[in-house]
């Protein structure tokens, strides 16, 4: 594997998870793309109460999404793969992360952009804190 090739990854991460998620903008109101990670390179889409975080691991050469819905005062943060699983929408290994190239990163997204379309009604759904605790999400203090 060529560094060449995961410096195309990397310049075209912004770009690339922007296309693939802006569903989340257009269909489902939520706001974003926006650019964040101080360490890693993060492109997040932010609505009421829940939030996406798409990550590029430059380490592993991989791509993952966190979902971050708020509970005053506290913060419930699953990783997409366990989501899956919990909402029975499959096998946390059919969530694709592979990113070495710009091919593996399209495929990554796409992937992942495709559970997170079918996991969005159970995120708004009543019983969305017990589908997060049941994906193993960490809690966090945010006061």
């Amino acid at each position: 594997m060529s560094k060449q090739a995961f410096a195309a990854v990397e310049k075209s991460f912004a770009a690339e998870t922007a296309s693939a998620f802006g569903f989340l903008a257009s269909e489902f109101g939520l706001a974003g793309p926006e650019l964040q990670g101080l360490v890693l390179p993060v492109v997040a889409f932010v609505g009421r109460g829940v939030r996406y975080r798409i990550m590029l691991d430059s380490d592993d050469k991989i791509v993952m999404t966190r979902i971050e819905i708020d509970l005053d005062p506290k913060r419930l943060v699953a990783e997409l793969e366990n989501l899956v699983r919990a909402a029975g929408l499959g096998a946390r290994n059919l969530v694709a992360h592979s990113a070495p190239t710009l091919n593996g990163l399209r495929h990554s997204l796409e992937s992942q952009a495709t559970y997170v379309r079918l996991l969005q009604p159970h995120m708004r759904s009543e019983n969305v804190v017990e589908l997060m605790r049941t994906a193993n999400a960490r809690e966090w203090n945010v006061r």
